[in-house]
């Protein structure tokens, strides 16, 4: 009796076995076959041999059932064989160290954003070693890293793009996937042709606008953080939060999870649950041919279903995790249509069979092994721990606060190894940090794509849309930052040796086994699950949500309509520079006293730019009246081209440029495409800045001046003139003699007279000597030196970026470096002007 019913049990998991037998075979050849590799006509052949001793053996169940998992086995072993590169000529990484080479290939993923570059995957089709003369065929994946790290670039190679490259192949760096072959750093790329699937090329377009958008609604790094949430995109702006995630044990918000697929799926099916549900009353009524329109109307409900959860998976990047709780969603909607009963054993046996199958280095991809491990920690450990809370069931609100705990404890429990050898860290902060966070998860996922939606449809309703949001963002980042930052939050863990994890493992196996023989649950033994009641009703909490967003929106309009114009002016020149670098290039805010905002350069770094912009302005202010850049340098373009793509502005203002560059090409083709007012403006001009602030152009003429320097010769020199205030910005003309010496030449004294001057200094160069003559024309009491960029070299030599030696423009004047005091601040009214540093 006890025999038949373990084969009845065993009967239900069959999937299980498969999928394990399959998997262990193919990390049976990658471990054995880096020694005696063995060919893959071998195993096919092993295969069809068990194969045929499961037939003639057909009677026999363990005979049949043994055969049958040795031919998976060794089929496995197989399918890794046929994509491993041990052994092959053919593949990629065999031409690893090559120089100058030239190859083939289309991009095969949506490019990931760095901080200031852009990664590509590329398959690879064919190569040459001797400058295209002749060629060969190729196979694998490479990482290619190439400059500029915008959003949307549209003179960029993107999906399915046909490409060709030539430059060095190295091999994959530490951080590439396990199917990474090699890589190749910054080679020279031409687009071939278009190509890729339009379905999902449409769809990784469609995440891209959708990013923007919200990037407009809000200031970052709120907006990083959405995206992150609601599109699984990381974009550079998000890079100093993620650390923060990763100790306290809530990376899962900001990477592809299968827990916003569920979540998408259950929104879909509840909606069209309430539409197409057969079971209201009098269904039973209803006559033959008007039951089975209904049952149509549950098919169209399954496919609504099944093409969101197909629709979100892409969108959201279509990485491991989120492909894995696809599946798994698809097989959840599907059960029922076919008069199957769920098991959530088998559909992740499913999932993993699949997916290896397709690819077996997945097996080795980080985010499938936390999604996969930690879905089976939480199906089995969950309930043996809430074993010991079930006296708190019937206290709903307790209840809800403890399965949070546990299912978080429950997952790490499963996914502490990946953890430790992956990031080298062990959450203790976890459980606190996700009651803290998760509850309001899908509120976001919901609220972010509502203001997608309507930032596409009409900007202003997603900005209102984005008052509701933005208080649960600011909360989601103090609670992390402050769970991060205890003092027991982690531990560090490094070189762990990898048999600690298998043993780790096999012990976890054998208490589990024990466990569950002894307090069996009605998951094992259905494989289905049981869900907890909610704390309240629809309606109520309905109610509840709309009351909360009503009274934020209130709260922020107010305080919005309320704010009163200052009696001052105030130009702060911002401290903007590269994660970990010094303070390079220039930008200035410049906010007057009737509420007009400006904002002159961008900087060298668009990310330490929005940090610095997002939080001196309110976070409903989506506006900049004004901006100007005085010269096309990456120094100050770099941050002002990501502005213009973000904020709502009233006016641009530049030199031009005889012969743009791609950075200056795409900067003028986001104006052109937002509607911004573009003027080129020349010496003489005058431009208005509100009621009692005018900005007065004094270079360059009119024509432009050609030459290798012509970036600094025509650039822009301006007199900010405010009651109380003048202040004379020379910013990167200061690197050019021909520039300086035509504003001695063509202005007089008298108009160059300043309060204060700001100039660009470059640590590696000597002053310029016209420039200690412009000083002394202008007369001023404080001189602002912004630094230049540093050249790579300098970086690597580990210059730093303040002036050494100011003897040259030494004077009567106090000088202030934004490389050494960091932000400073002016503010000016008709009784004088005051400065304020951050030292």
């Amino acid at each position: 009796m006890q025999k038949r019913k373990s084969r009845i049990e065993l009967r239900g998991f069959v999937l299980v076995l498969v999928a394990l037998a399959w998997q262990a075979g193919i990390l049976l050849d990658a471990f054995l076959g880096a020694w005696a590799p063995v060919p893959s006509f071998a195993l096919l052949s092993g295969a069809a041999l068990c194969l045929l001793s499961a037939l003639v053996f057909w009677r026999s169940s363990q005979i049949r059932l043994l055969s049958l998992l040795a031919c998976l086995l060794l089929l496995g072993a197989w399918r890794y064989a046929l994509v491993s590169p041990v052994g092959d000529r053919s593949a990629i990484s065999a031409f690893t160290g090559a120089k100058k080479l030239q190859m083939t290939g289309s991009i095969t993923e949506e490019p990931k954003l760095q901080a200031h570059s852009r990664l590509f995957i590329v398959s690879v089709n064919t190569i040459s070693l001797n400058n295209g003369v002749t060629w060969q065929n190729v196979r694998g994946l490479v990482d290619v890293q190439m400059p500029g790290n915008a959003l949307d670039d549209p003179y960029g190679a993107q999906y399915g793009d046909s490409v060709e490259l030539q430059g060095n192949l190295q091999p994959p760096s530490p951080t590439s996937g396990p199917n990474i072959f090699a890589s190749m750093i910054f080679p020279r790329l031409a687009i071939i042709q278009s190509g890729g699937n339009p379905v999902i090329a449409a769809l990784y377009r469609l995440r891209i606008f959708l990013a923007t958008i919200i990037t407009r609604l809000l200031p970052q790094p709120m907006a990083a953080l959405l995206i992150a949430i609601v599109l699984s995109l990381r974009t550079p702006a998000l890079k100093p939060l993620i650390p923060l995630f990763n100790v306290t044990g809530t990376a899962h918000l900001i990477a592809p999870s299968g827990f916003k697929v569920t979540i998408l799926a259950g929104l879909v099916a509840d909606k069209t649950r309430q539409i197409f549900n057969p079971r209201r009353k009098g269904y039973q009524q209803l006559l033959p041919a008007e039951k089975q329109r209904r049952n149509w109307w549950q098919h169209l409900s399954t496919g609504l279903v099944i093409a969101s959860i197909i629709g979100y998976t892409f969108l959201s990047g279509g990485g491991p995790a989120a492909l894995r709780a696809g599946i798994m969603g698809i097989v959840l909607a599907l059960a029922p249509r076919f008069g199957r009963v769920y098991n959530v054993y088998n559909a992740l046996a499913f999932t993993a069979l699949v997916m290896s199958a397709l690819d077996p280095f997945v097996l080795w991809d980080a985010g499938f092994q936390l999604s996969l491990f930690g879905t089976t920690g939480i199906i089995l450990f969950t309930p043996l721990f809430m074993r010991l809370f079930h006296r708190f069931e019937h206290i709903l609100l307790l209840s809800f606060l403890i399965e949070i705990i546990l299912v978080t404890l429950a997952a790490e429990t499963a996914t502490m190894p990946i953890f430790a050898l992956t990031f080298q860290q062990i959450s203790w902060i976890a459980p606190l940090a996700n009651i803290l966070t998760v509850p309001l998860l899908a509120a976001l996922i919901v609220l972010g794509l509502f203001v997608c939606a309507a930032g596409a449809i009409w900007l202003p309703a997603g900005m209102l849309l984005s008052w509701v949001i933005w208080p649960l963002l600011w909360y989601i980042i103090q609670a992390v930052q402050w769970c991060a930052t205890r003092p027991w939050a982690y531990l560090t863990v490094t070189n762990m040796p990898y048999v600690i994890a298998w043993g780790y493992y096999a012990l976890l196996m054998l208490v589990t086994n024990a466990l569950l023989r002894r307090w069996p649950t009605p998951l094992q033994q259905t494989g289905q699950v049981k869900t907890s009641p909610p704390l309240l009703s629809k309606r109520k909490w309905r109610a509840l949500q709309c009351s909360a967003a009503l009274v934020v929106v209130l709260a922020t309009g107010t305080t919005a309509v309320s704010a009163r114009a200052s009696n001052q002016l105030t130009i702060t020149f911002l401290n903007v520079s590269p994660a970990n670098q010094q303070p390079q290039g220039e930008a200035i805010l410049i906010r007057t006293p009737d509420n007009k905002t400006a904002l002159i350069d961008g900087g060298l770094d668009a990310t330490s730019l929005a940090s610095e912009l997002d939080t001196r302005l309110p976070f409903w202010q989506r506006t900049l009246d004004m901006v100007m850049l005085t010269s096309p340098r990456q120094d100050e373009l770099a941050g002002l081209a990501d502005i213009v793509s973000r904020y709502q502005v009233g006016e641009a203002l530049d030199a031009g440029m005889l012969h743009p560059n791609a950075a200056y090409a795409l900067y003028r083709r986001t104006i052109s495409e937002r509607n911004i007012p573009y003027t080129q403006l020349r010496q003489g001009a005058t431009i208005p800045l509100g009621t009692q602030v005018a900005i007065q152009v004094f270079w360059p003429k009119s024509p432009l001046r050609k030459g290798s320097q012509e970036n600094q010769d025509n650039g822009l020199v301006v007199r900010l003139l405010a009651p109380g205030l003048r202040m004379l910005l020379l910013s990167a003309t200061a690197l050019s003699k021909y520039a300086l010496a035509g504003l001695l030449a063509t202005i007089s004294p008298a108009y160059l007279a300043a309060d204060i001057v700001q100039f660009t200094g470059d640590a590696g160069k000597p002053f310029l000597k016209e420039l200690p003559a412009v000083l002394q024309a202008t007369h001023p009491s404080l001189v602002i030196i912004s630094p230049a960029a540093l050249s790579a070299k300098r970086r690597k030599a580990g210059a730093t970026s303040v002036l050494a030696s100011l003897q040259a423009i030494s004077g009567a004047w106090q000088i202030a470096q934004t490389s050494q005091t960091g932000t400073i601040e002016i503010n000016s009214n008709e009784r004088g002007w005051t400065m304020r540093t951050d030292t």
